[in-house]
């Protein structure tokens, strides 16, 4: 009890709550403004460079990856959530990890850890994870490994793909911008626009005015829309359809079904017959068909106005300096990190000066070596240990070595001593010596190590950016943008695919040319049904086997087409001839993973839309003939009794 002091409690809670309060900021949730990454991010990255996961090796199960993560550096809870940020396609401009397997959607989550696996992009290893001889590091969680405060990285990469994250009073929110604009806007000073991964449209009004100002604003995004139409088919009339693609981001085709389902029920949206989520690999696409005789513009405006179709990114660029929070625009962000970047550069320079300065000490002094080998060797011969022979090295009044270099020369084999080329040396001396010119200019000279940095930014522009995905759009407020007096706005059709089914193999391809394939448009479907009866509905661009085993084909269509069919299926079923009618619509009621188009045990015999005759054994019966009147089934039902098995001959 002696020990104890008074203390007050206002006080401590207030220290205590301040400092949890900046260890969730700068530990956790606010990414810092030299290498943009929170800590989580940063551990990953050292994890899978220590690993050795470079884009040239093997991928490794991500379980492994996150187990290293969390042993080693980051013992808070799982990583493989921030993996999988890091890993999606549909989140990044730029993805820092190289990713297989199932790493989910913008609807569906990633598989498990145990199921997927990972390395390191080439970007990452190259502009990332470069230059580890320099990193700035201190003790890990327990104190046995030493793990970076922060990564050299070649760009800032916190505007990159963007970050969020919240604090304790504190959150940031800042959006993805495209490499090369973000390395053009730093050689030349010129003003950045966001750029999201999904390719939105971004509208430019005050929001993003503000943005670029202060760094915060509503940012405004549009989903792209094309407008197309469903032909008239038999008692069908002609339709129209909107095509939504390039969602804006932290949207999804299931949310937008929602929204636009809702819409219909409080009486905001009228005259939409159907929405059909279309998303494959390509990218999320939510396909909307109207009422005959709708105003197909007037319903692209509702949609806009009543769904997240058009919808605002609250940006807000908050970053860690040190240890303090700053709120920047994206010209102060990049300028400080110009700054921080000549500071990396000019310690990675020393670095390498003090290396080169070393290695050229070791060749001077190997030359001499050369020079008066036979004294070097008798001088060695002559010690009673490795001790006295680097004292008579370095003390010698003919050799007088320093000790780096009778080290240098104790460490050589006798026969690789005397093997030791005079040419080779003094040319390695003389690269040596300009290579060091070079550096001692670019660490005293801030010019010729800012002309180094700029041309290093120009190069990674250069080789790993891509085209801009989002458009700057100018559009009135709070409307659609509307043809001006005078001038017909003109929809281009989407091309045609040109589709060749082989029937036998059940493989799917996709042709340069009609020659062979059926015509299909990119908002159409595939419907197939197998020899094994599974009833699947591909999208336009699939290709490969329908099913495993290169199973036949008994359908091939796109659904346009198979919806306004009907077909005869018989089949073997309980000792049973079984036979029923499905009409298309039921066979287009499923999905790319497929159901079953009979009863569990059924074993198919004919699908199509002729006439199929069955024989008898006995010869008191007549073959029967089943027809499209034949009673009407659905997927999955077990039709109608034809015959026993038994009594079917050869002909059935």
């Amino acid at each position: 009890m002696e020990n104890l002091k008074p203390a007050d409690l206002v006080e401590t809670i207030t220290d205590d709550y301040l400092a949890y309060s900046m260890a969730i900021i700068v530990g956790r949730a606010i990414p810092s403004i030299t290498d943009g990454m929170k800590p989580s991010q940063r551990r990953i990255l050292t994890a899978m460079k220590w690993l050795g996961l470079s884009p040239d090796n093997r991928y490794m199960k991500s379980a492994r990856v996150e187990g290293e993560v969390m042993g080693k550096l980051h013992p808070h809870g799982s990583a493989y959530g921030t993996m999988v940020t890091l890993a999606a396609p549909w989140n990044n401009n730029l993805p820092l990890i190289d990713g297989q397997g199932n790493w989910g959607s913008s609807v569906d989550s990633a598989a498990s850890s145990r199921y997927t696996e990972c390395k390191l992009t080439t970007f990452t290893w190259d502009v990332l994870l470069d230059d580890t001889d320099i990193w700035l590091t201190r003790d890990n969680y327990d104190g046995t490994l030493q793990e970076p405060i922060e990564l050299n990285v070649k760009v800032p990469t916190v505007l990159l793909n963007g970050q969020e994250g919240i604090g304790v009073g504190y959150a940031t929110k800042i959006p993805s911008h495209n490499l090369r604009d973000i390395c053009d806007s730093i050689i030349n000073n010129t003003p950045l626009n966001p750029d999201f991964s999904t390719g939105c449209d971004i509208v430019s009004d005050t929001g993003l005015t503000q943005y670029r100002i202060t760094g915060s604003g509503p940012i405004r995004c549009r989903a792209k829309v094309s407008t197309g139409l469903i032909e008239k088919t038999g008692r069908t009339k002609e339709r129209g359809t909107l095509t939504f693609t390039n969602l804006p981001p932290q949207t999804n085709p299931e949310k937008i079904g929602q929204q636009i389902k809702d819409a219909l029920d409080k009486g905001q949206l009228a005259n939409i017959t159907e929405v059909t989520d279309e998303s494959d690999r390509s990218g999320d696409r939510v396909v909307v068909v109207t009422k005959p005789g709708s105003d197909i513009k007037q319903i692209e405006k509702q949609l806009y106005a009543f769904t997240d179709l058009d919808s605002k990114f609250s940006a807000r660029t908050l970053v860690i300096e040190g240890t303090r929070p700053l709120e920047l625009n994206t010209t102060e962000l990049i300028n400080k990190w110009k700054t921080w970047r000549l500071g990396v550069l000019e310690r990675k320079f020393q670095h390498e000066r003090n290396s080169k300065e070393f290695r050229l000490e070791i060749v001077t002094g190997l030359i001499k070596a050369i020079d008066k080998l036979d004294l070097v060797i008798k001088v060695i011969r002559a010690s009673a240990s490795p001790k006295e022979a680097l004292i008579e090295l370095v003390t010698n009044r003919t050799l007088k070595f320093t000790i780096d270099q009778a080290k240098a020369i104790l460490d050589m084999k006798l026969r690789s001593l005397t093997s030791l080329d005079a040419d080779e040396l003094q040319t390695e001396k003389e690269k040596l010596n300009v290579r060091l010119v070079e550096l001692t200019a670019l660490i005293e000279n801030y010019v010729e190590r800012k002309g180094h940095m700029l041309l290093e930014i120009k190069t990674i522009g250069d080789w790993y950016g891509e085209a801009r995905r989002s458009t700057i759009i100018d559009i009135p407020e709070g409307i659609t943008k509307q043809n001006e007096p005078g001038k017909t706005r003109t929809i281009s059709a989407p091309k045609p695919r040109y589709v060749k089914l082989d029937f036998d193999k059940g493989i799917i391809t996709q042709e340069k040319n009609p020659r062979g394939c059926f015509i299909i448009n990119n908002t159409d479907k595939i419907i197939t049904v197998t020899q094994d009866a599974k009833i699947k509905k591909l999208p336009a661009n699939f290709k490969g086997p329908v099913a495993d085993g290169y199973m036949s084909i008994l359908l091939g269509q796109k659904e346009s087409c198979v919806i306004e069919s009907s077909y005869l299926v018989v089949f073997k079923l309980e000792e049973s001839l079984k036979a029923m009618v499905v009409s298309g619509q039921d066979l287009c009621k499923t999905t790319s993973k497929g159901k079953s188009l009979l009863a569990p045990g059924s074993e198919i015999v004919y699908f199509g839309q002729d006439n199929y005759e069955v024989h008898f054994k006995s010869g008191r019966k007549k073959p029967v003939t089943l027809t499209l009147q034949t009673k009407p089934g659905r997927p999955g039902g077990k039709g109608i009794k034809i015959a026993a098995l038994t009594d079917i001959g050869s002909g059935g």
